[in-house]
């Protein structure tokens, strides 16, 4: 299957960060982004929204606009346009970027990881808007009613993306990280907390 634009665009960003790649440019970009702030992110990287039809509860939206609060996947779908450019300028501003430890669709995973979390967590409204991931893995536990084992693996998830974005050693290394990492991206396909 074809990745995402998110998972290309926010996976590039989690390199620049874990290979300590100055980022200041474009934190308010990847901020909103990250924790699924479409309506902010569409307005400050202001691309075209292409036109989306919604059906909800037997009613059918048509629109090319985006609201405040949008936040399901229609938001991830409209922002495309907006991702694809923020991405270009991403590649303008650092170039290519390689990573000697982690694999490029592990770091493309972890975005799924977060995304997919904070997307079902805000479509239940189990939070409150930029959550952050810990309190997400929470609501979602208790929501799903995950085993005490499972929400432990999921926070190692969190953990070794925490490892990359900090460059804390959450982990002995790099290698372990990424074992804990898949276990927890099992546990949320097991449990259907994936975007798509």
């Amino acid at each position: 299957m074809e990745p995402l634009i998110i998972q290309k665009t926010v996976a590039y960003m989690l390199k620049a960060m874990k290979l300590n790649v100055n980022i200041q440019k474009f934190q308010s970009e990847f901020a909103s982004i990250r924790h699924g702030n479409y309506f902010e992110f569409i307005n400050i990287i202001q691309s075209p929204i292409p036109t989306v039809v919604v059906y909800n509860s037997g009613n059918i939206k048509v629109t090319n606009t985006i609201e405040k609060g949008e936040i399901d996947f229609s938001g991830l779908i409209k922002s495309g346009p907006s991702l694809l450019d923020f991405f270009k300028k991403c590649q303008n501003e650092y170039g290519e970027l390689i990573d000697k430890d982690i694999p490029d669709d592990i770091y493309e995973k972890t975005v799924l990881f977060e995304i997919g979390l904070r997307m079902h967590a805000n479509n239940h409204n189990l939070i409150k808007e930029r959550a952050v991931l810990i309190d997400v893995i929470q609501q979602i536990s208790k929501f799903k009613e995950l085993s005490e084992m499972e929400s432990k693996i999921l926070d190692n998830g969190r953990r070794f993306l925490n490892m990359i974005k900090h460059n804390k050693n959450q982990f002995p290394d790099w290698q372990s990280g990424i074992v804990a990492f898949e276990e927890a991206y099992e546990i949320i396909k097991n449990h259907k907390l994936t975007v798509i």
